[in-house]
C-alpha cells in the first residue's frame, strides 16, 4: 500500500509538471543557476546571476544537487538533439523527486508513530490537495528548505535527536533563516520534556551550524565571486532593514483565514477531529502553529513562507479520517453511510479545487508560453535574431532553458524607453501591453493571453467562467531581415557597452 500511495503521488506531481512546465520569478535563480551548472559547468562568467543578481543572494547548493541528479538524463537528451525545453522539465522532475522522497520518509514516520491507515489517509489527503504537490517540483529556496524540513521532522518523530539538528541547521544556516522558528519550537519542546539532554543538544547545535556556515560559506562565494554567507543575507534584508516590506504587506491573520484554508480545503475540518481524538496530534501541530502566528508579524506574507506546516497538518487531519474508518461501524447505519459521503465527498471536492486551480494556474505563465511561441514561429528562420524580454515576461515563465536557438541572442535590459535606438534595434520583442506602442518599428505576430479574473454565474453550471487577457506581445521588427552583418555587429557592441555603462 505504501508503494501504491508513493506511486499516486508521483502521478498527481507529473501532472501538476506537466500543466504548468515554466516558471516565475520567485524560482528564477535557482532555474537559471541549474541551467548554468548543466551548460556552463565551469566557466562561472558566463552565469546568469553576475548579470542579474536580484535583489538578495541565494545558495547554489540546491542547484548544483538538483543539476548533478539531471545531468545524466540531460546529456543523453542533449546527444538526442532535444530542445533544451525538455531538460527544464527534466530538472523539475528531479527536484519532485527528492522532495517526494523526503515526502515518503515523513509519512512512513507518521505511519509508524500513528498507525498504518494514517500514513494511507495522509498520502490520499495530500493527493487530493493542489499546493504542496504543486510546489514540490517548482525551484523556489522553500522547496529546498522542505526537503530537509520533512527529514527534520521525520528524524523528530524517530526521537534521532542528533540527525534532527543536524538537518534543522542545515535547513536554516543555508535555505531559510525564519525556519529557527519553527524548528527552534521543536528543538525547545524536545529540551523541556528531556527527550534531550541541554549538553547534547548545545554540543550538536554548535557543530551543525559551524559545518553549515562553512559549506554555504566556501561553495557560494566561489560563485558569487566574493566572500558571502546568502542567507546571512537575506536574513539582514527582511528582518534588520525590514526591506520585505517593499514587495507587498497582508493582514495579520492572512495566513490564519486565507493560505491555510485554501491549502487544507477539507482537510481543515479534518484537523480538529484529528486533535480531539488523539493527544499525541499536540504536540505534532503546536510548533506548527505557533511557527504560523509568530511569522504573522512580518508584514510581507507569501503563501510559500509557510507551507513547510501543510504535511503535519494534513497528518492530523488524517488522523480525524483514522478515527471515523475506525469507528464507523460502532454507529448507526444512517449515521454511518453520511459520514463516509461527507469524507469521500471532502476528498473529491479536494479533487475538483485542485482541478480549478491548476486549470488557472496553467494559464499564468503567458512569459514562458510566448517564449515558446516565438521560436515556433521562426522555426524555419536561418538569420540570427535580436530578442528583447520585457520585465512581465521574464517574471511569467521565461527562462534560459527556453533559449533554444544558439545563434539568437537574448536581453533583459531593463528600463529602456520605447523609441530609443538600441530598443529599435532587436529584432523580436517580448512585451506587456498594449501592443501597439511599437507599431511604428514593430508588426505585431502573436498576442498571448493570461489568467484575469474568474467571473461568478449563479443561473448557470459551472457558475463560473475564467476571463483571460492579453499579457504579453510578441513583435517583430519592421523589414529586419534586411539587415546586413555589419549593422547586427555594431547593435551588439551597442548593447554590451549600454549593459557595462548601467
Amino acid at each position: 500500500m505504501a508503494d501504491l500511495c508513493d506511486v499516486l503521488l508521483l502521478f498527481v506531481t507529473c501532472i501538476h509538471l506537466l500543466v504548468c512546465p515554466f516558471t516565475k520569478v520567485e524560482e528564477s535563480f535557482n532555474m537559471q543557476a541549474t541551467h548554468d551548472l548543466l551548460y556552463h559547468r565551469g566557466n562561472i562568467s558566463k552565469y546568469d546571476h553576475l548579470e542579474f543578481p536580484g535583489v538578495v543572494p541565494r545558495t547554489f547548493l540546491g542547484p548544483i544537487v538538483v543539476s548533478s541528479l539531471a545531468y545524466p538524463v540531460i546529456t543523453g537528451l542533449n546527444v538526442a538533439g532535444a530542445s533544451k525545453l525538455w531538460s527544464q522539465i527534466v530538472v523539475r522532475f528531479s527536484l519532485g523527486v527528492i522532495s517526494l522522497f523526503a515526502f515518503s520518509k515523513f509519512r512512513s514516520s507518521i505511519s509508524l508513530t500513528f498507525g498504518s491507515d494514517v500514513g494511507v489517509f495522509l498520502a490520499l489527503i495530500t493527493a487530493s490537495q493542489f499546493h504542496l504537490l504543486f510546489y514540490l517540483s517548482r525551484p523556489l529556496p522553500n522547496t529546498f528548505a522542505l526537503v530537509l524540513v520533512l527529514f527534520a521532522f521525520r528524524f523528530w518523530l524517530d526521537q534521532h535527536h542528533s540527525k534532527f539538528i543536524w538537518t534543522s541547521a542545515f535547513a536554516i544556516i543555508i535555505f531559510r533563516s525564519e525556519l529557527c522558528i519553527l524548528l527552534g519550537l521543536i528543538f525547545f519542546l524536545e529540551l523541556a520534556t528531556r527527550r534531550v539532554s541541554l549538553l547534547t543538544g548545545i554540543l550538536h547545535s554548535a557543530l551543525a551550524g559551524i559545518s553549515a556556515v562553512a559549506l554555504t560559506f566556501c561553495v557560494d562565494s566561489v560563485f558569487w565571486k566574493r566572500y558571502l554567507w546568502p542567507e546571512g543575507e537575506v536574513l539582514w534584508y527582511n528582518t534588520v532593514l525590514n526591506k520585505s516590506s517593499s514587495w507587498g504587506t497582508s493582514p495579520f491573520l492572512w495566513y490564519f483565514y486565507s493560505v491555510l484554508p485554501r491549502c487544507l480545503v477539507f482537510a481543515l475540518v479534518l484537523v480538529p477531529l484529528g486533535l480531539w481524538r488523539d493527544r499525541r496530534t499536540w504536540t505534532l501541530a503546536a510548533p506548527s502553529v505557533a511557527f504560523v502566528f509568530l511569522y504573522s508579524f512580518l508584514p510581507h506574507k507569501e503563501l510559500r513562507f509557510i507551507i513547510y506546516v501543510i504535511p503535519v497538518l494534513n497528518a492530523v487531519a488524517a488522523c480525524g479520517m483514522s478515527f471515523i474508518y475506525k469507528n464507523e461501524a460502532k454507529w448507526k447505519p444512517f449515521l454511518s453511510v453520511l459520514v463516509k459521503f461527507v469524507t469521500v465527498g471532502g476528498l473529491l471536492g479536494n479533487c475538483l479545487v485542485s482541478g480549478l486551480l491548476l486549470f488557472i494556474s496553467h494559464h499564468n505563465y503567458p512569459g514562458g508560453v510566448a517564449f515558446q511561441r516565438l521560436h515556433a514561429l521562426l522555426d524555419n528562420q536561418t538569420e540570427a535574431c535580436r530578442v528583447h524580454i520585457s520585465v512581465a515576461a521574464a517574471q511569467t515563465g521565461v527562462s534560459r532553458f527556453g533559449e533554444v536557438n544558439p545563434s539568437w541572442r537574448y536581453f533583459k535590459t531593463e528600463d529602456l524607453p520605447d523609441d530609443s535606438p538600441e530598443m529599435l534595434g532587436f529584432t523580436h520583442l517580448l512585451t506587456e501591453p498594449p501592443c501597439d506602442k511599437m507599431k511604428r518599428s514593430h508588426l505585431l505576430l502573436d498576442t498571448v493571453n493570461g489568467f484575469d479574473r474568474i467571473n461568478l454565474h449563479f443561473k448557470r453550471f459551472p457558475f463560473f467562467s475564467l476571463v483571460l487577457a492579453p499579457k504579453i506581445c510578441i513583435q517583430e521588427k519592421r523589414g529586419w531581415k534586411k539587415s546586413d552583418k555589419r549593422r547586427s555587429w555594431l547593435f551588439e557592441s551597442y548593447i554590451a557597452a549600454y549593459g557595462a555603462f548601467l
